[in-house]
């Protein structure tokens, strides 16, 4: 990892630690935009919205009309269509059938927000998503794409974000609304405890484990794991197709992706590991793509590159 990499995640681990014995901030009229991949009138969305607002908070909801999953950082450059539902409550759609992604509604709930309050919110809170977003599943998840985006700072001014996901309950749906309603608590309670800014660029992706309060081990603030995890067990998807090289022009054939469940190692510091032991996982994230060995690959491509011939073509 660069210094500054291994600098952001100690001084992340150090706030959000520190959480769990600080006192609210006396101002609790924080001002969050909120959006999600799931819709716009998805339960977890709607946990969120009705807590933050219980807490006085200045909520902005802006969701995609349709669900919109995997849909990681992509955008909508044309016609945008925004729908009021409520107070402070809108959906984004691109047409009557597709609901806009769900980065560019998290950027519209930013906008609205600015608008409405006259300020820039302070947080783009994007979840509850349904389904944790752990390991190699976080790059692909719109919950977590969203986030990434707000702190890019090529949308306009950065904002922090956060992404909250949780596997549902396999219970009846009052103990299922019970158990989003708990999730949603704990994200107004640690919004209301970091009394510091994140470091600028750095966003966090929380994962709660689909347990009681009670048979939750902790928090653990680690780095991304391994797998692409499914029901909170981590997978590596292996995608097939045995009769494609056969193929004559203008044939088809079947392609597959075949799961097989990677061992989970609970001593390890990666967010599926710790999400598999029943802890709740924060894992510091940025939308810098420089690799961590960035300083060593520079040198070696460097050396490569050097006297590489650029040819014009033929």
């Amino acid at each position: 990892m660069t210094r500054s990499v291994l600098f952001n995640a100690a001084r992340v681990c150090f706030l959000v630690l520190a959480t769990a014995h600080a006192p609210a901030r006396a101002d609790s009229a924080l001002r969050v935009a909120l959006t999600n991949d799931d819709g716009w009138n998805a339960a977890g969305i709607a946990a969120l919205h009705e807590e933050f607002t219980r807490r006085g908070m200045a909520v902005t909801r802006v969701g995609p009309s349709t669900q919109q999953s995997g849909s990681s950082a992509a955008l909508n450059t044309g016609a945008i269509t925004i729908r009021r539902h409520s107070e402070r409550v809108y959906s984004a759609a691109v047409d009557t059938d597709a609901g806009a992604e769900p980065l560019t509604a998290g950027l519209l709930a930013i906008d609205l927000a600015n608008r409405l309050d006259g300020a820039p919110p302070e947080w783009l809170v994007s979840g509850i998503n349904q389904g944790a977003n752990l390991g190699s599943a976080a790059p692909h998840s719109g919950t977590v794409g969203a986030v990434i985006g707000s702190l890019s700072g090529s949308f306009g001014e950065p904002v922090a974000g956060l992404a909250i996901s949780t596997d549902e309950p396999r219970c009846n749906p009052d103990c299922v609304a019970a158990h989003y309603s708990s999730v949603a608590r704990f994200v107004a309670d640690l919004l209301e405890r970091l009394d510091q800014p994140l470091p600028g660029g750095v966003g966090l992706n929380i994962n709660y484990p689909a347990l009681p309060a009670s048979e939750i081990k902790g928090i653990r603030v680690s780095r991304q794991g391994a797998g692409f995890p499914v029901n909170g067990v981590p997978l590596q998807l292996t995608y097939r197709c045995a009769d494609c090289t056969s193929l004559n022009d203008g044939e088809t054939a079947k392609a597959s992706v075949q799961p097989t469940p990677l061992p989970v190692h609970t001593d390890g510091a990666g967010d599926t590991d710790a999400f598999a032991a029943g802890y709740i996982t924060i894992v510091p994230i940025e939308g810098d793509y420089t690799a961590n060995q960035y300083s060593r690959l520079n040198r070696q491509l460097n050396r490569v590159l050097k006297g590489l011939p650029i040819s014009p073509a033929p």
